[in-house]
């Protein structure tokens, strides 16, 4: 007992003192530490710019306001921004401080916390995405939203997750209880999302691309030898994950037991006190360690701009991969001087030049990694049920509700890796024929469209909030002249007012609704 209680003492100082040693140890070639957040963002436009003048093309001028606030909004929060709230910045001119301030506010608010905690529950349970509710997945989404709430440092989540015990209900532990305690699958995961490593083609030989052996894999997977989900747990809610004394892996088809091995050598990869998984949390953390800061900067940057600067995220052998080798680089060395600081690094990406850039280019498409243009992203199916909900907010009812599950579970995945749109025909029959997106656009049942007959509003006004409501922006001239030539033309015909059921269907299964500007 009492060397136990000295082991998880040595850790719990580890814990206290690693912030410290990090900051002390962090070794780089470039000065990121000294930097502020709005100099960081300036490196990042110059050096996207110094791509750009290689390559030939010209930067994209930067988005309106109403464009960019529907960026922000989808990008920070994962859902759209109200027609008030578009009117209402708009009408203040906009400008680098408003833009920045906005940033701030949906940084800090809740809702950008529980986004940030179903995007990354989506990432270490995939299957999380395509059915949300599940119990053990809400343990950990909510466990997830706490933490990104409270901007704890992003090494100290990883370290707190991967060390975690006691029931998935509550917690971060369904993590393992829906990989089945299983070591490998849980160290392939692991690389996955929090190392950026393909570990797992190195399961049964020697990895064919990488330097990673099958002696790297299953020492990797040794950390979680010892981990016990419960006799027949599997996959059950009422799991209780805990340390255990004994448990080891072989590499497959061989008695020879593999003892842990960290993957580099850090100053505390010979910790032997504590358990496997402390000892692993203490080895991830560590300042000599590159793959946590460079992993969580990659998918920060996919998370906005669409593509990881190393694309596909999770397949980052050889950092020369990325589209801009030293902006990776110099961004990792930035977060870890930062103190892991996520909600900081997020403003950094969204205050550049680079991510308020209009998605159209003067002189054509320019390459997708020049980062000259502001991509167009496909909506998840997060993004699309919160902004069908924000439309009518009765066809669905309250956040996080049955209907608003069921429909994103019916859409599945919307949006594949480096941008790639993923529709498919069951989505694409659930927006065009689905139950929610035809009572949003009843007028018996449409909320909005019952607003819309407020006496004070005219046609042209109804028209002009319609485009409001769901696209966030005014309506172009050419589509007022279009309204004023076809709906005003006829409007003779229709006494109750049918085109605008019509024009709000069309508006709903339109490519831009389905899209983040």
């Amino acid at each position: 007992m009492l060397r136990t209680a000295k082991g998880l003492l040595g850790f719990c100082l580890l814990l206290v003192l690693g912030p410290v040693w990090q900051a002390l140890g962090q070794g780089s070639d470039t000065d990121a530490a000294g930097r502020t957040p709005q100099e960081m963002s300036d490196r990042i436009d110059a050096l996207l710019e110094r791509g750009l003048l290689e390559q030939g093309w010209p930067a994209a001028e930067l988005c309106g306001d109403a464009e960019f606030l529907r960026r922000a909004h989808l990008d920070l929060t994962g859902q759209p921004p109200t027609a008030s709230q578009v009117v209402s910045f708009c009408e203040k001119g906009g400008g680098a401080e408003q833009r920045r301030e906005l940033i701030d506010r949906l940084l800090a608010s809740p809702r950008s916390a529980n986004h940030l905690a179903a995007t990354w529950t989506g990432w270490l349970l995939p299957e999380a995405g395509e059915t949300p509710g599940t119990p053990g997945n809400e343990g950990l989404q909510g466990w997830l939203r706490s933490r990104f709430a409270e901007n704890l440092r992003y090494d100290r989540l990883v370290s707190d997750l991967l060390v975690a015990s006691g029931s998935p209900q509550s917690g971060p532990t369904a993590f393992f209880v829906a990989l089945e305690g299983k070591p490998e699958k849980i160290a392939a995961r692991t690389a996955r999302v929090f190392l950026g490593l393909q570990l797992d083609c190195a399961e049964c030989h020697d990895h064919p691309f990488d330097r990673w052996s099958q002696r790297d894999f299953w020492g990797f997977a040794a950390y979680f030898a010892r981990l016990s989900i419960g006799e027949g747990m599997a996959m059950r809610p009422d799991a209780e994950v805990a340390d255990v004394a004994a448990g080891e892996v072989r590499l497959p088809g061989e008695d020879e037991v593999v003892p842990p091995r960290p993957l580099v050598a850090t100053g505390l990869s010979e910790v032997a006190f504590g358990s496997r998984r402390q000892q692993l949390a203490l080895w991830l953390t560590a300042p000599e360690n590159p793959f946590v800061a460079r992993a969580a900067v990659n998918r920060a940057w996919a998370l906005l701009f669409g593509r990881g600067l190393i694309e596909p995220v999770d397949d980052m052998r050889n950092l020369e991969l990325a589209s801009h080798p030293e902006l990776l680089r110099e961004l990792a060395d930035y977060f870890a001087a930062s103190g892991y600081d996520l909600r900081e690094l997020l403003a950094v990406l969204a205050n550049t030049q680079a991510y308020q850039r209009s998605g159209l280019h003067p002189s054509g498409i320019p390459p997708a990694d020049s980062y000259a243009v502001m991509p167009a992203k496909p909506l998840t199916a997060a993004q699309m049920t919160a902004s069908l909900a924000s439309v009518a907010r009765q066809a669905l009812g309250e956040d996080n509700s049955a209907a608003q599950q069921a429909l994103q579970q019916q859409l599945g995945t919307l949006r594949g890796d480096g941008n790639e749109a993923k529709l498919g025909v069951v989505a694409a029959l659930v927006t065009l024929h689905g139950a929610a997106f035809d009572a949003v656009c009843r007028t018996q049942s449409s909320r909005l469209l019952k607003a819309l007959d407020a006496p004070h509003l005219d046609s042209r006004q109804q028209f002009r909030w319609l485009f409001l409501a769901t696209l966030n922006r005014e309506p172009s001239p050419a589509e007022e002249q279009a309204f004023s030539q076809h709906l005003l033309a006829t409007s003779h015909d229709d006494p109750q007012g049918d085109w605008r059921s019509d024009l709000l269907w069309a508006l709903l299964n339109s490519t831009e609704f389905a899209m983040t500007p």
